[in-house]
């Protein structure tokens, strides 16, 4: 880190590759507590989110990470060529 500049200076954001999995954690939660504290239904929420994170660990790619790419968040990955 350059001694000049400050860590909040620094700091950009997140990109995706953090995003996604934090985004899921919290759906995830919020459906858990849902189906406790509601009907048991709220728990295919948790479902829904446990399917798109395992679909960006094979794939790289959800629903969740391309509106975060639309919306204009970096990713940490190079883009590919061709």
């Amino acid at each position: 880190m350059d001694p000049n500049t400050t860590g909040s200076a620094a700091f950009a954001g997140w990109p995706i590759e953090r995003i996604v999995p934090a985004l899921a954690a919290g759906v995830t939660g919020t459906g858990l507590i849902l189906g406790e504290l509601h009907t048991p239904q709220w728990r295919l929420l948790s479902a829904f989110a446990a399917a798109n994170l395992a679909l960006y660990a094979a794939v790289g790619w959800c629903p969740a990470s391309a509106l975060l790419t639309k919306a204009g968040v970096p990713s940490i990955r190079r883009p590919r060529n061709g």
